[in-house]
């Protein structure tokens, strides 16, 4: 399926025979060439039980209907944001506070895993009752989305082969304080790859420069793959999902180059969000989310899940508004 707003063309030579086997290539006026994988998600509903941090709520919780159950809408391959744990069951920071609303809300919730450019109409179209995911809107798109409070913040980095890291740090042209923005516009001619239909591939679609090859993968585990075999020098990826690649074996001889991407919805608030139209499923879903940050409860889910949990959750909030981050 061709992605809207794209026309068709070659990859450049130097890159066609590198991707011919694996990918479609697909490009855009400006002559940013874009290898897409094409992937066919739709939604795989996902029964679980509404269980997580902080039970159910007490006197002034929110509550719906009783015997009402949700649909939830989150993103495969997204760990330690959204995904299937190595024990097959569902997890990751978004699913957990999920998972806690429903369980404050005293609802059953059940997961549909969707690709990131389908959540917002999967959301609208009534196929699912809430998004999960490590999603920033702008302001454009909300329209008939209700937010509920951020739960989180997002911010992007670029993480690069080390090859590639140590050949930019030996040029003089970035140091380590370096915008992330920067970076890109370095990256001439190099591979970058991002997830289909995500935040962080509208922000290289802005950013990047006209001769760079952008491969687009299906989830944010295919775009650490294709760092892994060689197959991009580069990505733009969600911070906690470069953070724990990191950590893991399989990230050494990587490194991040430059600070956070915060623009061109690469960064910013991360809520649930809900269908407009359901006044009282937003109000209730608002509301516990409030009282999760209040006790404490988003703090603890992001410590069990998250590698830099302080850079994710705000601290607290003041007065009406007011976050306060680390």
């Amino acid at each position: 399926m061709k992605p809207q707003g794209f026309d068709t063309v070659s990859a450049p030579p130097r890159h066609r025979a590198r991707y011919r086997a694996r990918y479609r290539v697909w490009g855009r006026a400006g002559g940013v060439a874009v290898a897409l994988v094409v992937a066919g998600l739709g939604l795989t509903a996902l029964g679980l039980g509404a269980g997580g941090p902080g039970g159910a709520g007490g006197e002034g919780s929110a509550r719906l209907v009783p015997g009402r159950s949700l649909t939830v809408a989150t993103v495969e391959g997204a760990l330690p944001l959204s995904g299937t744990l190595p024990d097959g069951r569902l997890g990751g920071f978004h699913v957990a506070v999920a998972r806690a609303v429903c369980a404050r809300l005293e609802v059953k919730c059940r997961f549909a895993l969707t690709a990131p450019a389908n959540l917002v109409d999967a959301l609208r179209s009534g196929a699912v009752d809430l998004v999960a995911a490590d999603m920033v809107m702008s302001p454009g798109e909300t329209a008939g989305v209700a937010l509920a409070p951020p739960h989180g913040r997002r911010a992007s980095v670029v993480l690069a082969r080390g090859a590639l890291a140590r050949a930019v740090a030996d040029t003089g042209a970035l140091d380590a304080r370096a915008p992330a923005e920067t970076c890109l516009t370095i990256l001439s001619g190099r591979v970058l790859a991002a997830v289909a239909g995500s935040d962080q591939a509208a922000a290289l679609r802005a950013l990047a420069p006209a001769d760079v090859t952008v491969v687009l993968a299906e989830r944010q585990a295919e775009v650490l793959r294709a760092l892994s075999e060689g197959e991009a020098d580069a990505a733009l990826l969600p911070l906690s999902v470069a953070l724990a690649f990191l950590l893991r074996d399989e990230g050494a001889g990587f490194a991040l180059l430059g600070l956070p991407v915060l623009v061109e919805r690469a960064g910013g608030p991360v809520s649930l969000a809900m269908a407009g139209g359901d006044e009282s499923l937003a109000r209730a879903v608002g509301r516990a989310v409030t009282e999760l940050r209040r006790e404490g409860h988003l703090m603890a889910m992001a410590r069990e899940t998250l590698p830099l949990p302080e850079a994710v959750v705000p601290l607290g909030v003041i007065g009406p508004g007011r976050t306060v981050w680390p």
